[in-house]
C-alpha cells in the first residue's frame, strides 16, 4: 500500500513539473477544426496536430503544424469518419487580451504548386519534421493523429449515442 502511494506521489508530482504548453498554443486545436475542413455531412470535426516549428515574436507568433482533421457523425451507436485531411498548416497569431488569436493560415497549394508553396510558407525546420522523405515517420504520424481524432470524436458522443446537449 504504501509503495502505491509512493508512486502515485512521484506520478503526480511529475505531471506538477511538466512545462505549460506556451500561451500561443492555445487557441490552435479549435481554430483548426473550424477552418481546416468544413462538416460536409452535418457531423463535428475534430482535430489533433504536431506542433513542427514555432516563432514566438513580440505581440505575435507563428505557428507550424501538420494538422489531421475529421469530420464524424453518429450511425446508430457508431461513430464514423465522414471526411479528413492531413495537412500542413501555417497558422499566423496576434497577441489579443492577454492570450493569442489566430488571425489566418495557410496552406500548401495543390498539384505543382505543392512543393514550392511549401518551400514559401514553411521555414527549413518545419519542412523537416514534416518527414515527407520519411515513409515510417510519416505513417506513424498519421496513425497516431488519426486515433487522437477518433478518441475525441468517440468522448464526444457519449456512451448513450446521443452528442452532449441533444440527449
Amino acid at each position: 500500500m504504501k509503495k502505491r502511494f509512493l508512486l502515485l506521489a512521484i506520478i503526480i508530482s511529475l505531471a506538477a513539473c511538466k512545462p505549460a504548453s506556451p500561451a500561443y498554443l492555445t487557441p490552435v486545436e479549435a481554430y483548426l477544426a473550424a477552418n481546416i475542413t468544413p462538416a460536409y455531412s452535418g457531423g463535428v470535426v475534430f482535430c489533433a496536430y504536431d506542433l513542427l516549428d514555432a516563432q514566438a515574436r513580440a505581440g505575435s507568433a507563428e505557428v507550424y503544424v501538420w494538422a489531421l482533421c475529421g469530420e464524424y457523425t453518429l450511425e446508430g451507436e457508431t461513430v464514423v469518419m465522414q471526411s479528413g485531411v492531413s495537412v500542413p498548416v501555417a497558422l499566423h497569431l496576434q497577441e489579443s487580451g492577454g492570450g493569442y488569436v489566430v488571425v489566418g493560415h495557410e496552406m500548401p497549394g495543390d498539384g505543382t504548386d505543392y512543393w514550392p508553396s511549401i518551400q514559401r510558407i514553411f521555414p527549413p525546420q518545419a519542412i523537416e519534421r514534416m518527414c515527407l522523405s520519411d515513409s515510417s515517420c510519416y505513417n506513424e504520424r498519421a496513425e497516431r493523429l488519426q486515433r487522437e481524432v477518433e478518441q475525441k470524436a468517440e468522448e464526444y458522443y457519449n456512451a448513450e449515442g446521443e452528442p452532449p446537449g441533444r440527449g
